[in-house]
């Protein structure tokens, strides 16, 4: 398995394992490879979420967005429309494997009960504000995909600094069978760990939605920084507002650190039984 050679403390002078960048995503979480970040903390993070996960009933694996759109439509009573961030007819650009991942957990029976996606933005030099207000979060090409009168503004005023390279977290799923079994916990902190390890972004960031932001959801994801807001009219999902949650980079490894020292020590043991098989 590639994660624990990437989880080896690197010899001196090399803090972290170094792969080519490829265009495709691996199939499981544990076949991530430590490109950018350290290759001890990563590697480790990995085993732990993963065997977190399917201690709680959930295979997770990496796949394309045509299967996120299939799952999306077939679980409507518990999910409604998706975003055009995250729909491959408004974004086939931007939803490309350079540019996006989506990530999948099935129980034993194969099902989907659970979903997660994240696209990378290079902003460069533009603020989120920008891009936002012009609905290129959105769509490739909003004069050829936005619906009839739809709108974008971002109102949040950290958005006009917000620059670089961000990741933008959406598209979560659980099927109602699975929500208490704390896969808030582990999903997006898997996802924004790999977006690190590939991309090198400057910031996470979710955009949530004021129920699931008022239930509290929002407060198990580890985001330190909140405000409101982001509003869309008329578009495919409505006319929601959002909270801007997010962390930049530092704050993104204090959380895995966190995660590691805090999670399961049951779920910590087993990780280590599991590295000693595999490295043996």
């Amino acid at each position: 398995m590639a994660v624990p050679q990437t989880a080896q403390r690197a010899p001196a002078g090399a803090a972290s394992a170094k792969v080519a960048t490829t265009t495709q995503h691996p199939h499981l979480v544990t076949d991530i490879k430590v490109e950018h970040g350290p290759a001890d903390l990563l590697g480790r993070f990995f085993l732990l979420a993963d065997t977190a996960a399917r201690e709680r009933g959930l295979a997770l694996s990496f796949g394309p967005f045509e299967e996120l759109m299939r799952v999306n439509q077939k679980n409507r009573a518990s999910w409604g429309i998706m975003t055009s961030m995250y729909d491959p007819h408004c974004c086939p650009e931007g939803l490309s494997p350079e540019n996006a991942f989506c990530i999948f957990g099935r129980d034993g029976s194969g099902e989907v009960v659970t979903t997660h996606a994240g696209r990378i933005y290079q902003l460069g030099e533009r603020s989120m504000k920008e891009v936002g207000d012009a609905m290129l979060l959105h769509h490739d090409h909003p004069e050829r995909s936005k619906q009839p009168g739809e709108s974008i503004e971002v109102t949040a005023p950290s958005a006009k600094s917000i620059k670089g390279k961000l990741l933008i977290n959406g598209a979560v799923w659980i099927n109602p069978a699975y929500r208490k079994r704390q896969v808030m916990l582990i999903v997006p902190r898997i996802a924004r760990a790999y977006a690190y390890t590939r991309w090198k972004i400057d910031r996470s960031m979710g955009l949530m939605m004021e129920g699931p932001a008022a239930g509290g959801v929002i407060d198990s994801l580890g985001y330190p920084n909140r405000e409101w807001g982001l509003q869309i009219r008329n578009a495919q999902n409505g006319s929601p507002r959002c909270c801007l949650a997010w962390m930049d980079a530092n704050e993104l490894m204090a959380d895995l650190r966190g995660f590691l020292a805090g999670f399961s020590t049951q779920v910590d043991a087993r990780v280590d039984h599991r590295r000693a098989q595999n490295q043996g």
